[in-house]
């Protein structure tokens, strides 16, 4: 918790140039989800997902939703 809080990479998430895709859970308490649009807004071309009723394990909880999108958020990268 303690190098997570004093974690800062502001500065550096506009020179992210890989595809990026920004999922969270709309029930996070850990990490609030009024951070994807902060996210979304200052990496160049971020896509987003925000899964409804999902927590910080949206990946667990939203399972059957998560893993295709990944997938086929990873698939595209393949076709270029």
């Amino acid at each position: 918790m303690v190098a997570s809080n004093g974690h800062d990479a502001w500065e550096a998430l506009s020179l992210i140039a890989a595809p990026t895709l920004i999922l969270h859970g709309d029930q996070d308490l850990l990490t609030p989800p009024d951070n994807l649009p902060l996210l979304a807004a200052r990496i160049p071309d971020a896509r987003t997902h925000l899964f409804p009723g999902a927590r910080h394990a949206y990946f667990e909880e939203c399972r059957t939703e998560a893993g295709p999108l990944v997938e086929a958020f990873l698939g595209e990268g393949e076709r270029s």
